[in-house]
């Protein structure tokens, strides 16, 4: 999974919730809100994902 494709997922899903600030928006798709809560949550969803349970 690429950054761009985590960018968009985090967007379209904050404006499917109904946030309209297309400001926000198109910063977080253009990777200016990289180092923001809702795409540090997402990376550490998609490490988390690719990480091997423990036992």
């Amino acid at each position: 999974m690429k950054i761009e494709d985590i960018r968009r997922a985090v967007a379209d899903t904050l404006e499917a919730r109904g946030l309209n600030n297309r400001t926000f928006l198109r910063e977080i798709r253009t990777g200016k809100r990289d180092d923001g809560p809702y795409m540090i949550g997402a990376l550490a969803c998609v490490a988390l994902r690719g990480a091997q349970p423990a036992e």
